[in-house]
Protein backbone atom coordinates (compact mmCIF):
# COMPACT_ATOMS: atom_id res chain seq x y z
CA UNK A 1 0.00 0.00 0.00
CA UNK A 2 2.68 2.25 0.62
CA UNK A 3 4.65 2.20 -2.84
CA UNK A 4 1.08 2.49 -4.33
CA UNK A 5 1.06 6.02 -2.32
CA UNK A 6 4.48 6.62 -2.68
CA UNK A 7 3.89 6.19 -6.79
CA UNK A 8 0.43 8.03 -6.97
CA UNK A 9 2.57 11.12 -5.82
CA UNK A 10 3.89 11.29 -9.68
CA UNK A 11 0.17 12.13 -10.68
CA UNK A 12 1.02 15.49 -8.53
CA UNK A 13 3.34 16.64 -11.34
CA UNK A 14 0.71 17.16 -13.70
CA UNK A 15 -0.59 20.59 -14.82
CA UNK A 16 -4.41 20.85 -16.79
CA UNK A 17 -2.58 20.22 -19.95
CA UNK A 18 -0.68 17.54 -19.15
CA UNK A 19 -3.46 15.46 -17.23
CA UNK A 20 -5.87 16.37 -20.41
CA UNK A 21 -3.08 14.67 -23.07
CA UNK A 22 -2.64 11.98 -20.54
CA UNK A 23 -6.19 10.77 -19.91
CA UNK A 24 -8.63 12.91 -21.96
CA UNK A 25 -7.04 13.98 -24.92
CA UNK A 26 -10.13 13.03 -27.37
CA UNK A 27 -12.75 14.54 -24.70
CA UNK A 28 -14.28 17.76 -24.77
CA UNK A 29 -12.74 20.99 -22.29
CA UNK A 30 -16.31 21.12 -19.92
CA UNK A 31 -15.68 17.28 -19.66
CA UNK A 32 -11.85 17.47 -18.70
CA UNK A 33 -12.30 20.67 -16.41
CA UNK A 34 -14.86 18.77 -14.04
CA UNK A 35 -12.70 15.90 -14.05
CA UNK A 36 -9.93 18.16 -13.11
CA UNK A 37 -11.33 19.22 -10.35
CA UNK A 38 -12.33 15.96 -9.23
CA UNK A 39 -8.82 14.85 -9.34
CA UNK A 40 -7.77 17.79 -7.26
CA UNK A 41 -10.29 17.85 -4.75
CA UNK A 42 -10.09 13.96 -3.87
CA UNK A 43 -7.85 12.27 -5.62
CA UNK A 44 -9.19 8.97 -4.37
CA UNK A 45 -12.66 9.27 -5.82
CA UNK A 46 -11.22 10.25 -8.87
CA UNK A 47 -8.97 7.42 -9.08
CA UNK A 48 -12.05 5.04 -8.08
CA UNK A 49 -14.15 6.56 -11.15
CA UNK A 50 -11.48 5.40 -13.60
CA UNK A 51 -12.09 2.64 -15.81
CA UNK A 52 -9.28 0.06 -16.19
CA UNK A 53 -7.98 1.70 -19.65
CA UNK A 54 -7.12 5.32 -17.67
CA UNK A 55 -5.50 3.08 -14.96
CA UNK A 56 -3.38 1.81 -17.29
CA UNK A 57 -2.41 5.27 -18.71
CA UNK A 58 -1.45 6.19 -14.77
CA UNK A 59 0.36 3.06 -14.33
CA UNK A 60 2.43 3.96 -17.14
CA UNK A 61 2.60 7.46 -16.79
CA UNK A 62 4.07 6.73 -13.49
CA UNK A 63 6.87 4.06 -14.66
CA UNK A 64 8.08 6.36 -17.18
CA UNK A 65 8.55 9.16 -14.63
CA UNK A 66 10.55 6.75 -12.46
CA UNK A 67 12.84 6.22 -15.11
CA UNK A 68 13.30 10.01 -15.01
CA UNK A 69 11.63 9.93 -19.09
CA UNK A 70 9.42 12.45 -17.59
Amino acid sequence: MIEILDDLKYMNRLNYVEFKELLFSTSIDDYVQGKWVQFLKSPLHFYWGCSSDKIELVQKYIARCKQGLV
